[in-house]
């Protein structure tokens, strides 16, 4: 069975996929040299479109941060696109502008020849402005392209609702769990099954590893995770794990981690440390950091 993968470009998780993206952005502009970057050198130019796509993708990620703690609601895939590429050219405008303010030193300036360009001219907003609208596309064309996987596929991003008033009314909270049960599963290509063994987060999204293979969909592992706490354990802010699947907990000094049965090592935080051990208490081997580098 082929492990399946709807990460970014299908092949990495997110932050490394977006890291990928940015180095073969930066090298096709490189060579394509287009207008922003004419005149100058190869190695100027590599440094030009490094900073520039750099700007770029540190902005998304902020926003993308910034929206995976602060959103009230359920988001539509389009409008969570819409939202982080909106926000991401906003942030980016002021630095490339003032990039832009010392290309004059090394190239020689064409004149303004588009609306954009002599709009930029009657005042500092008016540059801002422009800049913004002219980053604008690029920036939402590159962030749609790099979720085309999520596009296809059209899940959608949950937020935990507010916990019931009365936590005595255990049959509610049952029909609740179990409604996030069956919406995450609704989230996953049936060939996977549902024989979870881990829930990891990346940004907004969620990596989930089953017996049959890995997809990535949207939501918040808080919420998921209440869903399964009868079958798993969060060991970290990011990390949900199966009991049914954790072969051992390894303990290397002050660091911990589950050993899954896919061979994953998934960290648990110093908070969740008590609770893994007395959770998995059988199961737990101890090493020491010298025992680790001489195994490697």
């Amino acid at each position: 069975m082929h492990v399946i993968d709807r990460t970014i470009l299908g092949v990495a998780p997110i932050r490394t996929s977006l890291l990928g993206v940015c180095a073969l952005l930066t090298l096709l502009f490189t060579i394509v040299e287009p207008e922003a970057s004419q005149g100058l050198g190869l190695l100027a130019r590599l440094c030009f479109w490094i900073l520039h796509i750099g700007i770029a993708l540190g902005a998304i990620l902020l926003v993308s941060l910034l929206i995976r703690r602060a959103h009230s609601a359920r988001w539509p895939l389009w409008l969570l696109l819409l939202t982080t590429g909106v926000l991401g050219a906003a942030i980016a405008t002021a630095p490339y502008l003032a990039i832009e303010s010392l290309l004059p030193s090394l190239i020689p300036p064409d004149p303004p020849d588009s609306f954009w360009d002599r709009y930029a001219l009657q005042g500092p907003w008016h540059a801002l402005i422009s800049e913004f609208f002219q980053v604008l596309p690029l920036v939402l064309a590159g962030w749609v392209l790099v979720n085309l996987p999520l596009l296809l596929n059209k899940p959608t991003l949950t937020t935990p609702p507010a916990p019931p008033q009365d936590p005595a009314k255990d049959e509610t909270r049952h029909e609740e769990r179990q409604a996030r049960r069956d919406e995450f599963f609704a989230a996953l290509p049936e060939i996977l099954g549902r024989d979870l063994i881990a829930i990891s987060s990346d940004l907004h999204y969620l990596n989930v590893y089953t017996t049959l293979g890995k997809t990535m969909i949207l939501g918040s592992l808080k919420y998921y995770a209440e869903a399964f706490d009868d079958e798993g354990l969060q060991v970290h802010r990011s990390h949900w794990v199966a009991k049914a699947h954790v072969e051992r907990l390894s303990l290397t000094g002050k660091d911990a981690c589950c050993i899954m049965s896919n061979g994953q090592r998934i960290p648990v935080s110093r908070n969740n440390r008590k609770l893994a051990k007395a959770c998995f208490g059988t199961l737990v081997t101890k090493q020491k950091p010298s025992d680790i580098k001489l195994a490697s």
